[in-house]
């Protein structure tokens, strides 16, 4: 059974959290008092995943299993639900229930519509009956008015009660989209047959009936929306925080000099590369929302100039030529600050960086390292070491312990490929060069805003003749002298509008989109690599210290959870 991990990460980051406050209150008080403070973690408003679609569609039923039961809402023949409903889940998360649209009632309508604007996740329910015109409207309602679609997905609900040709719903859901087909999933589940199968006592049976539902699909696929969106990122500073001060507890239980100087190092590396993780990740995200900025600014002023030729008691379309080379100009010049600018921002990040490298190099604990590396014929013997082992009195130690070939070796790779001593941009082999080399072949990702400018291009003019072909129907504009086609008229507008906007949009964030997957998942592969070394010079040296103890082992136990965690929260490789 899958995770939703919109759940189970804030979960987890929280059990976490809790445990390692009860541990590390068995530390020195002063030293107890410094982790807690570095475990708290600005509260970050909880995510909303709203459900919306017609009445009986199997909205709160969906709510059910999706929290495997835990919330049993109340279901009887009239309109199920008349209010929206906010339920606490686990404090996690807030999964809205929203009143059936259209049904009938012109206030479920409107509490429906203020829960959807607010949305962090919009699970859009329909039946197996599929879409009538009503439903289709509200879909595009929300794609095209609200502009959701990024955070949209389509469930199909009840699907075991009736059975289906191959290919018919997923041509409906198509067809209902519209041009938003290729960029909104969708997916089908039995809510009913999953519970039916938490209920169910056989455990043969019980798995088939939870597998036939494939509500671990619906799960899979709001991950993937949440880690394409960057939803999740919002969980792995609490996650990342755990990690670290997981390390500082571990590094304050040592006594050996040698042991305390390796593990204090470790742990500034560990700090250096998760702080400077976090400076990139805020600094990627400006870079792309001065990008999104600049495109919207951009498709505003083509729809100005459209409307301003369409209101024109004389229409000169051979303006929107103009407005269209304009809009290319302005599109392909926003596209090239943004790759320039992510450049940048590595540049100088990563240079920065190098900087962090070389004051640990400098640091005492470091140089106490290197100390013992000063004779490369000094004899290591790797001794076994049971947790529980305890040191005979008067025996001599190694003059260089075991796990000391080991840390010495790291420090100095770690050196080499964060490129201190040469500095990120002359360092052929460091990992910043080879990301920024990466980056060049991203210039290629191109707008295509001939798309949008040539539907912008024949709006009015195909108005004029009848508007048939325009996804808004615009024949309103004739009828001036009534005050409510004219109300009409207006929203039409306002509705043909977002759609433009909308369009240039969704190429924008393709754009940015497959440009920053790549480039943090660059960043997330040489991060990790670099996290996971230290952490394994880290357990080389725990593993060889004469007094293991609990304490010890259930602090490394929370660090590797926590990392376990992250790396389910990892951006996914970008698909061809």
């Amino acid at each position: 059974m899958n995770d939703l991990l919109y759940h189970s990460a804030p979960a987890v980051a929280r059990d976490l959290s809790e445990r390692l406050i009860r541990l590390i209150r068995n530390l020195r008080p002063d030293e107890a008092s410094r982790l807690q403070r570095m475990l708290t973690v600005d509260e970050h408003e909880r995510p909303q995943m709203v459900l919306t679609g017609q009445y009986s569609s199997g909205k709160s039923t969906l709510i059910e299993a999706l929290t495997d039961g835990k919330y049993q809402v109340p279901i009887d023949s009239a309109v199920t639900t008349d209010k929206v409903e906010v339920f606490d889940w686990d404090g996690l998360v807030d999964l809205v229930d929203t009143p059936g649209v259209q049904a009938g009632r012109r206030e479920h309508d409107e509490r429906a519509e203020e829960a959807l604007r607010s949305a962090d996740l919009v699970l859009f329910t329909v039946t197996v009956d599929l879409f009538d015109d009503r439903l289709v409207e509200h879909l595009r309602h929300v794609t095209e008015d609200l502009r959701k679609a990024p955070q949209l997905l389509v469930v199909i609900t009840k699907c075991r009660s009736l059975l289906a040709a191959e290919g018919v719903r997923e041509a409906a859901v198509r067809d209902a989209l519209g041009s938003f087909a290729d960029h909104v999933p969708w997916v089908q589940c039995d809510a009913k047959t999953y519970l039916d199968g938490l209920q169910e006592v056989d455990p043969s049976r019980a798995a088939r009936r939870i597998a036939a539902s494939r509500m671990d699909e619906v799960r899979d696929t709001i991950n993937r929306i949440a880690r394409a969106r960057g939803d999740l990122a919002r969980f792995r500073v609490p996650l990342q925080q755990v990690a670290l001060v997981a390390g500082e507890a571990l590094a304050a239980l040592t006594d050996n000099p040698d042991e305390e100087a390796v593990l204090t190092v470790l742990a500034r590396q560990r700090t250096a590369l998760t702080t400077r993780r976090g400076l990139l990740d805020s600094a990627l995200d400006r870079q792309e929302t001065e990008f999104r900025t600049a495109c919207i600014r951009a498709a505003e002023h083509l729809a100005d100039t459209v409307e301003s030729i369409d209101e024109s008691p004389t229409p000169d379309w051979s303006r929107v030529d103009a407005a269209t080379a304009t809009l290319n100009d302005e599109l392909s010049s926003a596209n090239q600050r943004f790759v320039d600018g992510v450049r940048a921002v590595l540049d100088s990040q990563l240079a920065d960086f190098t900087s962090e490298v070389r004051e640990i190099e400098a640091s005492p604990y470091a140089r106490q390292l290197l100390a013992l590396d000063v004779e490369g014929d000094i004899e290591t013997r790797n001794i076994p070491v049971d947790p529980g082992l305890v040191r005979q009195p008067g025996q001599k130690q190694p003059r260089v312990p075991a796990w000391g070939a080991k840390s010495i070796e790291h420090l100095k790779d770690f050196q080499k490929v964060w490129g201190a001593g040469d500095g990120i941009k002359n360092s052929a082999g460091s990992v910043g060069h080879k990301i920024v080399y990466k980056l060049g072949k991203l210039a290629d990702v191109k707008f295509k805003p001939y798309q949008a400018a040539r539907w912008a291009n024949n709006i009015g003019k195909v108005a004029k003749i009848g508007g048939a072909v325009l996804p808004v129907a615009l024949e309103a504009y004739a009828v001036v002298d009534e005050e409510r086609q004219e109300v009409r008229a207006a929203k039409e507008k306002m509705r043909r509008r977002n759609a433009l906007v909308g369009r240039i949009l969704a190429q924008c964030d393709d754009i940015s989109s497959k440009t920053l997957i790549q480039v943090r998942g660059e960043l997330d592969a040489e991060f990790g690599k670099a996290l996971r070394a230290i952490d394994e010079v880290n357990r080389s040296v725990h593993d060889a210290r004469a007094f293991r103890t609990d304490l010890d082992r259930e602090i490394s136990a929370i660090q590797v959870e926590a990392q376990s965690m992250l790396d389910q929260l990892g951006v996914p490789a970008l698909q061809a």
